[in-house]
């Protein structure tokens, strides 16, 4: 047992050396010894922890014989997954894995030059990768590369001197006000009831998918007719078992925590989903096992359970399947080219809200506060097809105008 110069008793690898009057911290690692000499037991403990640290993760030696995989360990276990969402870093592991890892994975951090970077950019476009997900990687590289440079472990980030592809800008898919009517017309059909509610929450208030999916009811303000969106609802894979499982999450930015009031029409929506789910409950029986934790989801499936993403777009699939079906049929008895129906996603649905809202004439900043938009801008550069549109219609009444003044 170590003292100190007064007898107490000194912390696990610390010592005190009366013949220099300093306190030693000492480890071995892999039969190597270091040592460090400090004037305080507080000084020599933080040494043992960073320098145990660095030895052990291999950051003790020069940039030279430090390999990239090796310095990726340390940035997510100590900058990014103690400060980012669990999807977020599993989004990092993932981009690292498929497109990083296997290329540069084993090459020393001073070794990496821009000129690596770009190959495996255009090798990613080449093979079809879109330019908005060469972006993505270039973030979480460009990232991982800066901190090696505030740690003095490389003089300049390499990701720095590299361009990438610019995503093209591709129309966003807008249900028509036709295509919207359709839409709700088959979902009075019995087959597709239990999705109106959904839909027309949905439609009526811009919701994430996440959003909407991780409504509680008490999320839901009947009183004051308003929905609190206070969290998402993600179903992401584990890092430490490969598991997937339900949690909630924070919203997306710190904007996207928000009121929105109720149209009318989402108000008779919500008080339908009520009623249908107490029926619902008592129809199934033993069968309603909601999981622990979302037992009061406003939407969840036939068995209390919560819904994942890509189940709600496959009905969408199903649903428009069914409308084109039925087009086809009634285009042929009629001798016609059959109309036809994109596929929309879930998302589709918060851009047709967004887009009948500039269609009412809402103000941006109003359109930007129900979406949850960080910035009036993002909302502004999202639908600048819708602004356009408007301008010219508003042009027309301008035109209107001036004929009758003159």
């Amino acid at each position: 047992m170590a003292l100190d110069k007064n007898g107490k008793q000194l912390p696990r690898g610390v010592s005190y050396k009366a013949d220099k009057g300093l306190y030693m911290a000492r480890f071995m690692f892999e039969g190597q010894q270091h040592t460090s000499y400090h004037k305080d037991v507080k000084s020599a403990q933080k040494w043992l922890r960073d320098a145990r640290y660095e030895v052990e993760h291999g950051l003790a030696g020069r940039a030279d014989k430090l390999s990239l995989d090796s310095w990726y360990t340390v940035w997510m276990e100590q900058y990014k997954i103690p400060s980012i969402k669990e999807t977020s870093a599993l989004n990092y592991a993932q981009m690292y894995a498929h497109y990083i890892q296997p290329v540069l994975g084993k090459m020393h951090l001073s070794k990496i030059k821009p000129l690596h970077i770009k190959q495996i950019y255009n090798d990613l476009l080449e093979r079809g990768l879109a330019p908005k997900s060469i972006s993505n990687i270039q973030g979480m590289f460009y990232d991982l590369m800066e901190i090696a440079v505030k740690n003095d472990l490389i003089i300049k980030n390499p990701c720095a001197g590299v361009t990438i592809p610019k995503a093209e800008k591709t129309e966003r898919r807008v249900l028509t006000i036709a295509e919207q009517a359709k839409v709700m017309e088959y979902l009075k059909h019995d087959e597709w009831k239990y999705l109106e509610p959904l839909v027309t929450v949905m439609l009526g208030t811009g919701l994430r998918i996440g959003e909407i999916l991780g409504l509680t009811w008490s999320d839901i303000d009947f009183e004051e007719n308003q929905i609190t969106v206070n969290k998402t609802l993600v179903y992401p894979k584990s890092m430490k078992d490969g598991k997937h499982r339900f949690k909630y999450q924070t919203p997306k930015t710190r904007d996207s925590a928000r009121t929105i009031p109720m149209l009318a029409d989402v108000a008779t929506a919500l008080r339908h989903q009520w009623r249908n789910q107490s029926r619902l409950r008592l129809f199934v029986g033993a069968e309603w096992e909601p999981l622990e934790g979302f037992e009061h989801l406003v939407f969840p499936n036939f068995n209390g359970r919560p819904y994942q993403n890509g189940e709600i777009r496959g009905f969408f699939i199903k649903l428009v399947k069914e409308i084109n079906a039925d087009e086809q049929a009634l285009a042929a008895k009629e001798g016609r080219e059959p109309v036809l129906m994109e596929h929309f996603s879930p998302h589709s649905l918060r851009h047709s809200f967004a887009t009948r809202c500039f269609e009412a004439d809402l103000p941006p900043k109003t359109v930007q506060a129900f979406l949850g938009h960080a910035s009036v801008q993002l909302t502004m550069d999202l639908y600048t097809h819708v602004a356009e549109d408007k301008k010219k219609a508003d042009m027309q009444k301008l035109e209107v105008l001036y004929k009758t003044i003159n």
